[in-house]
């Protein structure tokens, strides 16, 4: 990387804003991604490397150099058209896919990246980004690599992204600008100094690193993972960020993390590889015999025949290879050469039609199945074990605050009002006791969720009456809002799909206001030249203190662009200030209408024209198309109307449009004294979480009265709105009461911690830490003086995780100003320390997180996916065993799991927790399988704990895995991602050859997912990370039942007669010349034209097989939804089990045979065949066999398959006139390059004792095939098996097996 970078003790040393030695050329692709497997260079070698890699192509590229090399029986194209052929489709594909992924690449690699160069914006290629170029990256838009954030738009250096690309998740994260990092101008960034970090690593969540700060004495600042940006991420929240690139192209984490898993492989594929090789042992055998039957006969026959000559030498080695070799291409054609390019095909267009199945479309969400590995179809239809996540998969992860307990008691959740569980009282707010009120305080304090406030776009609001006032209108804010009473709550709603009350802002001039461009960076702008009073933000608002908005909007007609000016106090434009370069100047071609988290308020008492609110956003580099918002044209609604729009187009899915629930959404119909009071509409509050359990709380706190509003300048404010005011007094009576408390800590939530902690200062100047998490971990915290509390507090949990739901405790404490000094002290110092920063953390986190005093829990509820229970009971009578893996308490998870139908109701319920030894895990399991054994029929479920399960994995894995494989349903509890792995891979490690299924919406499951044989992903709430990793993916967990029911039972069913065909075909072709060889004294001649053996498998008989293959029904839709027993019939790939295999075989051997001696009858008794009188040709008789094959072989097609259309029989028409048609025009042609066939099929189909011949020999043929067909269903009989004694054999030896008893 030139100089750049350079690499000390594997840590690298990057300069800030890039080398200033401007002799050395800049490196170019530093940031280029590449995904694609092939170059121009490589595409041809690596291709055939990877194609010959298969047996059947490279037993055929074998036998076309030989057939070069010797003197071949037939002519060296009837291998190598077909292995060209098949090669060249196959990388065709392949190529095609590549290009795809290279353009794709190009998009991503070409996108325009605005960097800081020379203290001024350009604007370059995403791949041309090199570490330590300056990064502008401003909100909505993707991080082009991995940065440091060094500069932010928000007052105290934060900046809040969403990770949804990398991790799944796609609730909000804060990064912070480096601690004590010192503010210099734009120009003199890339003089900050150096940054010293680690070599690239796959780890998202770690990252060390300094910043040695130039000219200070060697002043340096820690950098850690909060302050790092990495690839994937995209800004929200935050107007403008400025990072410097340190990993760059395939060095970013998020590429690192994205290698290529291994290739998932179809257990079908294991029996085509056992049919291979059978037919490889069989061709053997047939050239060895007929290669010693030559030998014999030129001993021993030949020499007496003396018009044949002299015999050949057959003791030379060139004779014995030219001999041997010459029958070993004559029967090449027994592999199927085309059979892996027709699977291949069947594939590919078999997942199309998932893809375009209406019932697997979601509405809501325009999602349609995703098919990412194609080669996986019918292991769809294999499944024997289901692996499933909890929430977000059986449950919607969508929470609602249901009941909590405060102070030893419990209460429930009544929208406005709690219910005491005891006295069945209502109350609310105003009555709430001391306990209550801090209970409720600690919920709207003790979070990270953010506020975000959203106007109708470019919407202006305004009095008519008062447009002339110099003051802005006025603004009703959460203040003004109050709850009705339940009886008046149906006056309350009204239509969203009214219109705004707004008018057209008026210029000073007359008629509407200039609309130019001014959407200037902030970050660009320096100090002395920018200087705009910060402005008065009554809600949260995410931006510099030199950040200005437009405050003059108009509403535009659709397909218009609303722009605005920024104006000054003394009215004067930014137009007429200095600026330091045109490039800060955004270009107005990328604009787009959109909501944003920012509204910007006039000060009382400037002057102004400005008679409304409003806001604008120009554009924003690299935001997708997802991000348009409609303009909103001129509306009026009915006369004190109130309407609330949500900007949902650019949320995340923990924000929804529309919360019907939320009071900061509420669509309310006031008093009329109070509809002729309001003159504009209602701002409305938008909490983004980092967790939907965190937002659902912050609502439930607003709905009670205490509206969290958001937090300015690290002060978080709560409004305190009672419920009920009399209509009759004044909205503005002053009565509500605003707390504000400043946040001075947060202790972030991990995986490890299961909690999450605040440090507040309160009024008083008190400092209290709030603390809500996991019960297990936060009881331990407590003192002893909540001994009795946390006894009760434990009681409730139980009780409402029985109920199923989500529960977390809720403590706090007040810290000493000696302590929180101490604290500060640890924290600093572990802050800078570059090893074990993370560990020091924690203990400083442990130090301050105890002798808690508890106030109570909440419980919230995690509602069940749709048709959750239909799918799951379905599945289960398909036999298929559901094991859920979650990290829920194995309470909550019961409860979801009996609700569900996971486990039914009347099974027996086993529960193993907190085995610390092999010994107990053993007694568990032994008990257990008692249970099962003697318990004849009776359904069993076993449970287990994390705990438990690390035990079984590392010290008992066989013994658990075969106990549990014996339960109905397993539930497995309080799991990491890693150990939903661990479980999956045993049970594949099982000698029963189990196929597996994983499915999951999270990134904590793709670990799981990608370890099972089929990887299922949910478009969920928690990201896509899932849906990518795996194989197949689609919107809502119901849609699993179609999925593996309908299209995994048709394409087990098309696959397998797929390869039983070709196999049968084949056999057919090769049995007729292995016949034909006993009547020419073994001489390796061939009975087919070389055209015939060259188009046999690629036009003759290939399309009808393709079509019915993607067209096969042996049940309707509707039974198999209704009847998923019918499921079992195909699972284990019973259809590729060898008596099936066997059975086709015969049958091929038979047809064979009739085919032959039919042929060979009616030229041994009397040749002259031919309507002119005159005997037949040699060409005739091979030309009739092939004729009679090809007839034969499709009609035997037809009468094996179950679902007839016209399209199917006109391909099997089409096939036979093909050969027909072909061969007319070849027999025409006087060609007399392999045999001469010149006339004969002309003469063959005006010969009537040849049709005749054709008629007697389709009826022979088929005709055992027809009477077994009727048979079967004259007798009901499913399955016809060879050996129809051995699974019964197999089953009882498992039933009467013995155990760990």
């Amino acid at each position: 990387m030139g100089s750049r970078v350079s690499t000390i003790n594997d840590w690298l040393q990057i300069q800030i804003g890039g080398s200033e030695d401007v002799k050395k050329k800049k490196p170019t692709n530093q940031n280029r991604i590449k995904s694609t497997k092939y170059t121009l260079l490589t595409f041809l070698p690596q291709n055939l490397l990877e194609q010959f890699r298969r047996i059947a192509n490279f037993y055929f590229l074998v036998m076309t150099i030989i057939s070069l090399l010797i003197d071949s029986p037939v002519s060296p194209m009837t291998s190598l058209l077909p292995l060209v052929f098949v090669i060249a489709v196959t990388a065709a594909k392949q190529g095609y896919e590549d290009i795809l992924r290279y353009r794709t690449d190009n998009v991503v690699n070409r996108s325009p990246v605005t960097i800081i160069k020379d203290g001024a914006e350009a604007i370059i290629q995403s791949q041309n980004v090199g570490p330590g170029d300056l990064i502008v990256v401003e909100r909505d838009c993707d991080v082009p690599c991995d940065l440091v954030l060094l500069r932010s738009t928000d007052p105290h250096g934060k900046c809040f992204i969403t990770t949804a690309n990398l991790d799944g998740e796609s609730n909000l994260k804060t990064l912070l600008v480096p601690r004590d990092l010192p503010t210099v101008p734009i120009d003199e960034m890339h003089k900050l100094g150096v940054i010293e970090c680690e070599s690239p690593g796959t780890d998202l969540y770690s990252f060390n690193g300094k910043i040695e700060i130039a000219g200070s004495e060697g002043r340096v600042l820690p950098l850690s993972a909060e302050n790092v940006l990495l690839r994937g991420s995209r800004v929200k929240n935050t107007e403008c960020v400025i990072g410097c690139a340190i990993y760059t192209g395939m060095t970013t984490k998020l590429q690192l993390n994205s290698r290529l898993t291994r290739n998932k492989t179809s257990s079908s594929e294991t029996y085509v590889n056992r049919f291979l090789i059978f037919i490889l042992v069989a061709l053997i055998a047939i050239v060895t015999l007929l290669y010693f039957l030559k030998r014999y006969n030129e001993l021993f026959v030949i020499p007496k025949l003396t018009y044949l000559g002299p015999a050949a030498d057959g003791y030379s080695v060139k004779q014995f290879l030219q001999d041997y070799l010459s029958f070993l291409i004559l029967f090449n054609y027994l592999i199927p050469i085309s059979l892996y390019v027709t699977i291949e095909l069947q594939r590919v267009i078999g997942g199309f039609f998932m893809e375009w199945d209406t019932e697997l479309y979601e509405k809501e969400t325009d999602q349609q199945c995703v098919v990412n590995t194609s080669n996986l179809n019918e292991e769809l239809g294999q499944i024997n074990i289901l692996f499933s996540d909890k929430t977000g998969t059986l449950t919607k992860n969508e929470m609602n605050f249901q009941q909590c307990s405060i102070a030893g008691k419990k209460f429930t959740y009544k929208k406005t009002r709690l219910e005491d569980d005891e006295t069945k009282a209502l109350i609310d707010i105003n009555k709430f006791t001391k306990d209550q009120k801090i209970f409720f305080q600690a919920l709207a304090l003790c979070h990270t969720v953010q506020v975000a406030t959203s106007t109708p776009p470019e919407v202006q609001v305004t009095n008519k009456n008062e447009s002339n006032k110099s003051g802005p209108a006025e603004l009703y804010s959460m203040t003004d809002i109050t709850e009705e009473s339940h009886n008046s709550s149906q006056h309350s709603e009204l239509n969203v799909s009214n219109t705004i009350e707004a008018s057209v802002s008026a210029h000073p001039n007359g008629g509407n206001a200039p609309t130019t461009s001014s959407d200037v960076n902030p970050l660009l702008i320096g100090d002395d030249s920018y200087l705009v009073e910060r402005r008065k933000r009554p809600q949260v608002v995410k931006r510099s203190p030199n950040f200005a908005r437009s405050n003059k909007v108009h509403i535009v007609a659709a397909g218009e662009v609303a722009v605005g000016t920024i104006e000054q106090q003394n009215g004067h434009s930014l137009a007429g200030m200095p600026v330091q370069s045109p490039h800060l100047m955004r270009p107005i071609s990328l604009q787009f209408q959109r909501s944003t988290s920012e509204r910007d308020l006039p000060q009382y008492g400037e002057t102004s024209n400005a008679s409304a609110l409003g806001h604008r956003r120009a554009h924003s580099y690299g935001a997708p198309n997802a991000y348009l918002s409609n303009p909103v044209g001129n509306m009026t609604p009915p006369i004190g109307g109130l309407l609330r729009t949500a900007s949902a187009t650019s949320r995340e899915s923990y924000a929804a449009p529309i919360f019907t629930r939320q009071p900061t959404l509420l669509l309310r119909a006031e008093s009329q004294r109070r509809k002729n009071e309001i003159q504009q509409t209602l701002c409305l509050l938008d909490y983004q979480a980092s967790s939907p359990d965190e937002k659902a709380l912050v609502e439930a706190c607003a709905y009670l009265g205490l509206v969290y509003t958001g937090d300015d300048d690290e002060v978080l404010r709560v409004r305190i709105v009672p419920p009920h005011l009399d209509y009759k007094r004044p909205i503005n009576n002053n009565k509500n009461k605003e707390d504000c408390f400043n946040r001075l800590h947060v202790l972030e939530f991990t995986s490890d911690r299961k909690r999450m902690s605040v440090i507040m200062r309160d009024d008083a100047g008190k400092k209290w830490i709030y603390t809500k998490g996991a019960e297990s971990y936060v009881f331990p915290l407590c003192s002893n003086s909540s001994a009795d509390m946390v006894s009760k507090t434990d009681n409730h949990i139980s009780d409402f995780a029985r109920l199923g739901l989500r529960t977390l405790a809720i403590a706090r404490r007040e810290i000493p100003e000696t302590e929180y000094e101490e604290f500060i002290t640890s924290l600093a110092q572990a802050n800078s320390s570059l090893e074990n920063r993370k560990q020091l953390c924690e203990e400083c986190y442990s130090k301050i997180e105890s002798n808690l005093d508890l106030l109570g829990a909440t419980a919230v509820e995690d509602a069940l996916q749709d048709d959750v229970t239909d799918t799951l009971v379905s599945l289960q009578a398909a036999g298929i065993k559901i094991w859920v893996l979650t990290g829920d308490k194995v309470e909550t998870a019961l409860n979801i799991a009996l609700s569900c139908g996971h486990i039914p109701p009347d099974a027996k319920k086993y529960i193993i927790l907190e085995c610390k030894s092999r010994d107990d895990l053993l007694v568990h399991l032994n008990v257990l399988e008692r249970e099962i054994v003697f318990g004849i029929g009776q359904e069993c479920a076993l449970l287990i704990d994390g705990k438990s399960l690390g035990v079984a994995l590392a010290e008992a894995p066989k013994e658990f895995r075969n106990v549990a494989v014996k339960c109905t349903a397993v539930l497995c509890c309080r799991l990491s991602p890693l150990q939903k792995s661990e479980v999956v891979a045993l049970i594949k490690s099982s000698n029963e050859n189990y196929n597996t299924a994983s499915i999951g919406d999270g990134a904590n499951d793709v670990s799981m997912i990608q370890e099972a044989h089929v990887g299922i992903g949910i478009m969920g709430r928690e990201g896509r990370q899932a849906a990518r990793c795996a194989d197949f993916a689609f919107a809502k967990f119901c849609m699993l039942k179609r999925l593996l029911l309908v299209h995994g039972h048709y394409h087990s069913v098309r696959l397998s007669f797929l390869v039983l065909y070709f196999f049968y075909k084949n056999i057919v072709f090769m049995g007729i010349m292995f016949l034909f060889q006993f009547h020419t004294l073994f001489s390796s001649s061939s009975v087919y034209d070389s055209l015939f053996l060259t188009l046999y498998n690629v036009i003759y008989t290939s399309l009808p097989i393709l079509f019915i293959s993607l067209t096969e029904k042996p049940y309707t839709e509707e039974q198999l939804m209704q009847n998923p027993k019918l499921y079992r019939k195909n699972t284990d790939n019973k259809a590729l089990h060898w008596p099936y295999f066997l059975m086709w075989t015969v049958f091929a051997i038979y047809h064979a045979v009739v085919i032959f001696y039919f042929a060979y009858c009616v030229f041994s008794f009397n040749n002259v065949i031919l309507n002119g009188g005159q005997t037949a040709a040699f060409s005739c008789f091979g030309t009739l066999l092939i004729w009679a094959v090809v007839i034969i072989v499709n009609l035997k097609l037809w009468l094996e398959s179950m679902y007839l259309s016209y399209w199917y029989i006109a391909t099997i028409v089409l096939s036979i006139l093909a050969f027909m048609v072909t061969t007319v025009i070849y027999n025409v042609i006087n060609l007399d390059y392999d045999t001469d066939i010149y006339w004969a099929y002309n003469n063959l189909l005006a010969s009537l004792p040849i049709w005749l011949y054709m008629f007697l020999v389709v009826i022979a043929s088929l005709l055992p095939d027809f009477t077994l067909r009727m048979l079967q269903k004259a007798f009901k009989i499913e399955r016809f098996s060879i050996f129809p004694g051995k699974q019964r054999k197999i089953e009882m030896r498992k039933k009467f097996e013995s155990t760990y008893l």
